[in-house]
């Protein structure tokens, strides 16, 4: 296929629309659709090559694999291998331990998977994660890998409505797992695939039709506005409506061909900047994630200002370059035929690639390391007495998640429930049974809506709850219901909730009153049942992660040696939980119900421990790790102090 400038200005145009968003310029709102420019370019160029090889007789399966491999390869190895050794440094050990399977997946094309399977509740931020962007490599590799094989298996005649039937199924996926699996919608292929498909279903037109762009060109300027525009100021609309604007415009520009593109400055400009987008992108994602770590273990570095981000900004478009220059032309332009040699070589650089730092991970996250702390074990995810105990359907009382067959405290809520249970076990001289649902706090008939915690997320929250009261009602043995949560979300404006109302469910605004009258309601439909009950507040935090900034002021990873604070300031915590301790205290008032704070423990007047004596009281920004639950509930005689309090 000839060179296109008007194709490399896209990429161009592509790469940079993602640096800006990564670089977080204030002007920019959606420059992660520069990923779905790259998916419709990507489908256009291997399909319309495909479809001449298979065409003329002289496509060969060993071949194509083999020139991909020597297009990417190279480039991505070389960034994987430094992202490591500067990883290994650099991450905190729950980072690192992520970093192992994100690498594993990158060089084996499966990181959309791997990445996939950390997210959740409990996963560390996207941002942290250097390796992050491969999952759109893996996206295209995976339809690279199909894309061949049902091309020389389908008749030719079929292609073209083929491609039809691929675009439609695929994105019909998209737009249903957008409501009821948003994570798995944005990482798997089955629900991207339309998207290069959209570039193989124009690539095959041109083909067929080669007038084809006069036909569209009065579609020229909007889809030229779209792709300028969308990407800075998307519409309100679901996310995959915008994709899809973007991608049509994107085939459409392809399909125009429009000279202004072959002559124009600017263009010229911005495909020479295609030219390397590979390396670009490639290289940029790793210094901003680096800088995110960086940031995340320190709270007296608050936010990366302007200046820091330019910076990093120019270092990653400096990596890029140098990559290209360097390690990508060279590569592309070396006389290297096809030779079993050179695969075994690609198959043993990959394994290597794949299992040093697996091997090294399994060294330092055991949780039974000798001679020295496991970090990730301390802050591993503290779900109470078992991962069987984050429930996701109805409750049904298990040995894994009750000391007892026949119970007498149940700890009911969210996650800011279930990190109680280790502690209140611990001093407990009664039998503990967990009932608790992430995100899902003990308010029957109210549940969120927000982001993964879809329409269906909500509906089965409500049906939990009404399990536990169900249970509740038919377990005589439990005299004593702790309730705790977050409760932030079911007041957060930015939120909506699902709204049990006369046996219908509405969704509708938050509003705290709403709140306090379903806490009001659980609480006296437990005493109708004869149940004591008390509240936990959550305990104290700003939103900063204190078990970062602990775990590298332990092992000596502050920079230039110095001193930290990992402590809370007071005053700030008082001021970013406010709303929920005026919620708190309202429900104390009005429920008649006692709820039991960690603030005389933990917090002074000025500021908040988050250690003692030695123990990481938090896992993460807000949650109490295992040990820390123990010792904190220890300090403070807890499941006495919890019996004490209930009424």
């Amino acid at each position: 296929m000839k060179f296109r400038t008007d194709i490399q200005a896209l990429r161009g145009l592509a790469v940079l629309l993602v640096i800006l968003q990564h670089a977080q310029a204030g002007f920019i709102d959606a420059g992660f659709l520069g990923v779905d420019i790259f998916f419709v370019i990507s489908g256009f160029l291997i399909t319309g090559m495909l479809a001449d090889q298979i065409g003329e007789g002289r496509f060969r399966f060993a071949e194509f694999y083999f020139r991909r491999a020597r297009r990417l390869l190279p480039a991505a190895y070389a960034t994987f291998l430094a992202t490591a050794v500067l990883g290994f440094f650099l991450l905190d050990a729950i980072e690192w331990n992520d970093f192992t399977w994100q690498l594993a997946g990158a060089v084996t094309f499966t990181g959309n998977i791997a990445l996939w399977q950390q997210t959740g509740y409990f996963a560390s931020e996207a941002a942290l994660k250097p390796l992050l962007h491969v999952w759109s490599l893996a996206v295209e590799e995976q339809y690279y890998l199909l894309l061949p094989l049902a091309l020389w298996l389908a008749p030719r005649r079929t292609w073209l409505a083929g491609s039809v039937v691929v675009l439609i199924a695929s994105f019909a996926l998209c737009a249903w797992w957008s409501l009821v699996a948003p994570e798995a919608a944005f990482y798997l292929l089955p629900t991207r695939a339309w998207e290069l498909a959209i570039g193989s279903l124009a690539a095959l037109w041109l083909r067929r039709d080669p007038r084809v762009g006069d036909r569209v060109a009065p579609l020229f300027l909007p889809a030229l506005l779209a792709v300028l525009v969308v990407p800075v100021l998307p519409l309100p609309a679901p996310a995959f409506a915008n994709i899809a604007i973007v991608c049509v415009a994107t085939a459409l520009l392809i399909l125009r061909r429009h000279p202004l593109f072959e002559q124009s400055p600017l263009s010229h400009g911005l495909a020479r900047v295609g030219d390397a987008s590979y390396s670009l992108y490639l290289a940029h994602w790793p210094v901003f994630a680096f800088l995110h770590n960086a940031y995340a273990g320190d709270p007296s570095f608050g936010e990366p200002g302007p200046a820091v981000l330019v910076a990093a900004t120019a270092l990653a478009l400096l990596l890029g370059w140098a990559l290209y220059r360097y390690v990508e032309m060279p590569m592309r332009r070396a006389p290297l035929a096809f030779r079993r040699r050179w695969v075994f070589a690609a198959l043993v650089s990959s394994a290597l690639l794949a299992l040093v730092p697996l091997g090294l991970s399994a060294r330092t996250t055991t949780g039974t390391k000798s001679g020295g702390v496991d970090y990730a074990w301390l802050r591993r995810d503290n779900v109470g007495f078992s991962d069987a105990c984050e429930t996701y359907d109805l409750f049904v009382p298990s040995r894994a998640c009750s000391e007892s067959t026949a119970p007498a405290t149940m700890v009911w809520g969210d996650s800011f429930a279930m990190h109680l249970v280790p502690g209140i076990a611990a001093t407990s001289d009664v039998p503990v049974v967990q009932a608790t649902k992430s995100a899902c706090g003990p308010l029957p008939g109210l549940a969120q809506i927000h982001g993964v915690y879809t329409r269906a997320f909500a509906e089965r929250c409500l049906a939990f709850n009404y399990s536990v009261l169900n249970y509740l009602d038919e377990t005589p043995s439990i005299r004593t219901v702790v309730l705790s949560s977050s409760f932030y979300p079911y007041f957060d404006p930015a939120r909506r909730v699902l709204y049990m109302d006369d046996g219908t469910m509405v969704e509708r605004m938050p509003d705290a009153g709403l709140a306090l009258v379903a806490l009001r309601d659980t609480v006296s439909r437990l005493r109708s049942m004869g149940k004591r009950v008390v509240v936990v507040a959550p305990p104290p935090s700003t939103g900063f992660d204190h078990a970062r900034c602990l775990e590298r002021k332990a092992r000596n990873r502050t920079p230039f040696a110095r001193f930290i604070d990992c402590s809370l300031d007071r005053s700030d915590y008082i001021a970013s939980k406010h709303e929920t301790l005026a919620f708190l205290e309202r429900l104390q008032h009005e429920a008649g119900v006692e709820v039991v704070s960690f603030d005389d423990l933990l917090c002074d007047a000025q500021r908040c421990r988050t250690e003692l004596d030695g123990t990481f009281v938090y896992r993460d920004e807000g949650h109490l790790s295992y040990d820390g639950s123990v010792a904190v509930a220890r300090a403070m005689d807890l499941a006495p102090l919890l019996e004490r309090s209930a009424r």
